[in-house]
């Protein structure tokens, strides 16, 4: 046993991971260490990128992952297994607590968590390069539009979002958008290139969102900064877009629940009667509209006041409603029961809406 150990010759660090073994010889160069070749002593380039990298992020906890060069961790395994050394330090885990320690030294107040890290760290021992990325940052608002801004970004109308020419490869549009334009200022504001925004409701591109806004929830994938402003003002061109109230939150609202109050005008093929308006704000007061979502599940929601007036073939309306509830469906009656269509006895059809007011009912 004695002579088949001893071909494992180890650098210093190696031999003292496994114990100081008595079967283990130390190698008089380190370079010739069975199991690192001389990279255990060799970690203080790599330590110096990984403080400069996090030094690039706001963050109070951190985490240390390593990518090994090949054929290390395998050498380890099969000494291990030889030797039939069981437990202990890893090189793998030896090399991340070194690195941790590093930063810990290097960066006052850091703290590791290996389960809810604020950033974490990836070192690749062989290649010398470091990656961090953060964990999300999610930034609750509420964003007002002007008519002829679209709610989300739209495809470039030349590849239908393969990326072209005409659209410098992005894939979308240059028309402006509520996601777009903010997504390009808080990405400038947070230091996060990737957006995903959930939406409470949308609204047509001629749709008019009126203050305060409509709530929006947005993960700022790995920022590098966890402060959002409170308030973005953004030009169109056509009009601004503001976001208003905005904080960072716990976490992302999975199922937003909300009510709103919308003002719709609305087109006839006849002429609307008084009796027909007042039929309608009878009817719909309280009802309970049911409707197929779009993913085939077939939803009930409550329409709680319709407020409208005629003139000719034409009706506005000031409906509250509950969220999620299409309002182009709920007036024609396109798979929608009861709607406006069917109480009037007319076909009708929405030609537009703005958004007055929502109401929110997500924890936040």
């Amino acid at each position: 046993m004695d002579e088949r150990a001893r071909r494992f010759q180890l650098c210093k660090p190696c031999l003292d991971r496994h114990g100081g073994r008595p079967e283990l010889t130390l190698a008089t160069d380190q370079g010739e260490c069975f199991i690192c070749g001389g990279r255990s002593g060799g970690l203080g380039e790599v330590s110096k990128k990984t403080v400069r990298a996090l030094g690039r992020f706001e963050f109070r906890t951190f985490s240390v992952g390593v990518v090994l060069p090949s054929g290390i961790q395998e050498r380890e395994d099969t000494l291990r297994s030889e030797l039939k050394i069981r437990g202990g330090e890893t090189i793998k885990s030896e090399f991340a607590g070194r690195l941790a320690a590093a930063v810990v030294k290097g960066m006052r107040g850091k703290k590791v968590d290996r389960l809810h890290p604020d950033a974490t760290v990836l070192a690749d021992i062989g290649g010398g390069t470091v990656s961090v990325s953060s964990k999300p940052l999610f930034v609750y608002g509420n964003y007002t539009k002007p008519r002829g801004v679209s709610q989300r970004r739209l495809f470039c109308e030349v590849c239908n979002g393969r990326g072209c020419e005409s659209c410098v490869g992005s894939g979308y549009s240059a028309s402006p958008s509520v996601e777009g334009l903010v997504s390009k200022r808080l990405g400038e504001l947070l230091g996060s290139e990737r957006f995903k925004f959930t939406w409470f409701g949308s609204e047509d591109e001629d749709s008019v969102v009126f203050p305060p806004g409509r709530p929006v929830v947005i993960e700022a994938k790995s920022p590098r900064t966890r402060h959002p402003p409170g308030e973005l003002r953004l030009k169109t061109g056509i009009g601004g877009i503001t976001l208003s109230r905005v904080r960072a939150i716990a976490k992302q609202s999975e199922h937003p629940a909300f009510s709103f109050i919308t003002r719709a005008v609305i087109g006839a093929e006849e002429k609307v009667t008084e009796d027909d308006v007042k039929r309608l704000q009878k009817d719909m007061k309280g009802a309970t509209v049911r409707y197929r979502n779009n993913k085939g599940r077939l939803v009930a929601k409550k329409i709680y006041f319709v407020k409208a007036t005629a003139r000719g073939k034409r009706i506005t309306a000031e409906i509250k409603l509950d969220g999620g509830l299409p309002v182009k469906r709920l007036v024609s009656g396109e798979a929608v029961s009861p709607s406006f269509s069917e109480s009037v006895g007319k076909p009708l059809r929405c030609e537009r809406f703005d958004i007055v007011r929502v109401w929110t009912k997500a924890r936040r």
